[in-house]
């Protein structure tokens, strides 16, 4: 059975933070980083892992040509990113944009949203970008698409028997020449569902 001092060690709250720093890092680095954050009780500094130099770094765009270096860090007292950075950053005299510093949820989380990040397998910078007239989204060939579709759909109401026979024709309605004070009549298969007086203006037959 476990003491209570075993239990209280297992309860005690760590905090987690991951930090990345760009550039060439000291051969005590970690050493320097656990001295600039004493106060805040420090756990423990994993080994840095560094990345090989890179031309732009995900996570500092900002940066041409540079490697990166990412510790663990674990402290025994809160603090927030901005505090981190700030020691680190007067600790190894350097500037912020050389140092990027997440807690493990939002670590956790920038990898999530960026785990299926699609990774080119040639350099992007100066690679023009491959030619397409995008001819589909406008101009003759994309109002000749466009008529063709609207050809297509059928823009006529299904005829339910016994309930709107007499608002919906059979079929296409086929028309009688107009003569001035006649009758005209507008047909369909069904039945004729306009007959009208029309009036012509003067001069039209």
């Amino acid at each position: 059975m476990k003491s209570f001092k075993e239990y209280l060690i297992e309860s005690k709250k760590v905090y987690e933070f991951k930090v990345k720093i760009a550039g060439d890092c000291p051969k005590d680095c970690g050493e320097q980083i656990q001295a600039s954050l004493a106060e805040f009780h420090v756990a423990s500094v994993g080994k840095g892992r560094s990345t090989p130099i890179q031309e732009r770094q995900v996570e500092f765009p900002e940066h041409r040509n540079m490697a990166m270096t990412v510790f663990d860090v674990t402290t025994n007292y809160p603090a927030t990113n901005e505090q981190i950075r700030d020691r680190i950053a007067t600790g190894l005299a350097v500037t912020h944009s050389h140092v990027k510093v997440r807690n493990m949820a939002e670590e956790k989380e920038y990898e999530i949203n960026h785990e299926y990040d699609a990774k080119p397998n040639g350099a992007i910078v100066g690679t023009d970008y491959t030619p397409d007239s995008n001819s589909d989204l406008y101009g003759e060939q994309f109002k000749m698409n466009f008529l063709k579709d609207l050809n297509k759909e059928k823009h006529q109401g299904t005829q339910v028997k016994g309930y709107n026979d007499q608002i919906l024709a059979g079929g296409a309605p086929t028309y009688v020449k107009e003569t001035p004070g006649k009758q005209v009549e507008i047909k369909t298969k069904a039945k004729n569902i306009f007959t009208g007086q029309v009036k012509l203006p003067k001069g039209v037959k």
